[in-house]
C-alpha cells in the first residue's frame, strides 16, 4: 500500500509499505545539487523515526545533472552520516517517461508503479505540498511590488506553507544575503542585487514545469497577436489562471527593455489547466527540446507567487520574477541583467 502526504508533517511525498517493508520517497524536480543534499538529509531525519527495515529514496526528476554526478552526491552523503542511516538512503533519477534509473531499495512492480504515479502527480504545481522555493518566490515578488512585509504566521496563511517550510525559506534568504541574520517582527527583505535576483530567478525557473509549442506549418500567430488573443479569451473565460511573462511581460514592467520583438510568448499557468491553448492557436503542437528550434509559445506550469494586491491590479501579467526567469531561459542575459537592475533599483527605497 502507499499513501500521499498532503499535510507536510513529514518531508516525504510517498510512503510505501509491503509485508513490513517501508520505503519513504521524496521527489525533487531540480538541477541543484544543494536541493538534492537537502532531500537526502530530510530522508535521513525521517528514517530515524522508522523501523530499521525502512529505507528512503530520493527521485530526481527533470535534472540536468548526470547519473555519475548523482552517484557522487549519494557517495558523499553516505560518508558524512551514520552508517546505520547511510545505507538506507538511495538516490535515483526519472526520465520524461517516468522510468527510474539508479539503485533502488526495492524492485517490486507495485512500488515502481506507485513511484511513477507520484511523479505524474508531482508535475501538477497544485498537486504537491507548498515548497520552500514557492515561499521564497512569494516573498521576493512581494518585495518587488514594494508591499509591506508580513509576519511568519501571515506568510504561512497566504502561501499555504507549513511553519517548517516558511522557516526553511527564511533561512535560505538569509544565506544568500537577502535577509539579515537578526530579525524581529515582520520578515523584511533587503534591497536585492542583480546577482541575487538572477540566482533566485534561476531557482524559480528550475522548479517550474515547462511545455513548449510550435506550429509545424509556420503560420502561427505572432507572440503579440497571441497575447492580444489571450486578452479576448480572458474577458470570456472568468477565472483564467494565466499570466503573460517573457519579453512582453517584462516590457510592460520596464518599457525601456532593449528587445525589438518577442521571439516567443511565455505564459505562466497557475492551475495546470492548458485547455485554453486550442482557442489561443489551434495549430500549435507540443515540441521537443531541440535548442535549434524556437518555440512559438512556452507554458510554465507553477504555483502563483504573485501577491493578491498585484493580481487584483493586473491579473493578465505574470510576476516580475517569472519575467526575469523567462528572459534568462531565453538566453537574453544582457536584457535580463538590465531588467534585474531596474527591479533592484526600484526596491532600494522600499
Amino acid at each position: 500500500m502507499f499513501s500521499r502526504n498532503l499535510n507536510d508533517t513529514t518531508p516525504v511525498d510517498l510512503e510505501w509499505s509491503h509485508h513490513g517493508e517501508v520505503v519513504l520517497v521524496e521527489i525533487k524536480r531540480t538541477s541543484s545539487a544543494r536541493d538534492i543534499r537537502e532531500a537526502l538529509l530530510a530522508l535521513a531525519y525521517a528514517l530515524r523515526d522508522q523501523e530499521l527495515r525502512a529505507r528512503g529514496l530520493c527521485v530526481v526528476v527533470g535534472s540536468r545533472l548526470s547519473g555519475s554526478r548523482l552517484g557522487q552526491e549519494l557517495e558523499h552523503f553516505r560518508m558524512i552520516v551514520h552508517p546505520d542511516l547511510a545505507e538506507r538512503v538511495y538516490l535515483a533519477s526519472a526520465d520524461e517517461k517516468h522510468q527510474l534509473h539508479g539503485a533502488l531499495p526495492v524492485q517490486y512492480p507495485d512500488f515502481l508503479a506507485a513511484v511513477r504515479d507520484a511523479i505524474k502527480k508531482e508535475r501538477s504545481p497544485t498537486a504537491t505540498r507548498v515548497t520552500r522555493q514557492h515561499v521564497v518566490a512569494s516573498l521576493v515578488e512581494r518585495h518587488l511590488n514594494r508591499l509591506e512585509p508580513l509576519s511568519m504566521a501571515e506568510i504561512g496563511r497566504r502561501t499555504g506553507a507549513s511553519h517548517p517550510t516558511v522557516s526553511s525559506a527564511i533561512a535560505h534568504l538569509t544565506m544568500i544575503g537577502a535577509l539579515g541574520t537578526e530579525r524581529e517582527g515582520p520578515v523584511a527583505l533587503r534591497p536585492l542585487s542583480v546577482s541575487t535576483l538572477n540566482k533566485i530567478a534561476d531557482e524559480h525557473a528550475a522548479a517550474r514545469q515547462t511545455l513548449r509549442f510550435q506550429d509545424p506549418t509556420g503560420q502561427a500567430r505572432t507572440p503579440r497577436d497571441m497575447a492580444d488573443r489571450l486578452a479576448t479569451l480572458r474577458r470570456k473565460a472568468i477565472g483564467l489562471q494565466v499570466g503573460i511573462g517573457g519579453v512582453i511581460g517584462a516590457s510592460h514592467y520596464f518599457p525601456k527593455l532593449n528587445v525589438t520583438a518577442a521571439p516567443r510568448l511565455d505564459l505562466s499557468v497557475f492551475d495546470a489547466d492548458t485547455s485554453f491553448l486550442k482557442k489561443l492557436d489551434a495549430g500549435l503542437i507540443e515540441a521537443d527540446r531541440n535548442p535549434y528550434r524556437q518555440p512559438a509559445l512556452v507554458l510554465h506550469l507553477q504555483r502563483d507567487c504573485r501577491p493578491r494586491e498585484m493580481v487584483d491590479a493586473a491579473p493578465e501579467l505574470a510576476a516580475r520574477l517569472d519575467c526575469l526567469a523567462d528572459l534568462r531561459e531565453l538566453g537574453l542575459h544582457a536584457e535580463a541583467d538590465e531588467f534585474a537592475y531596474e527591479l533592484s533599483f526600484a526596491t532600494k527605497g522600499s
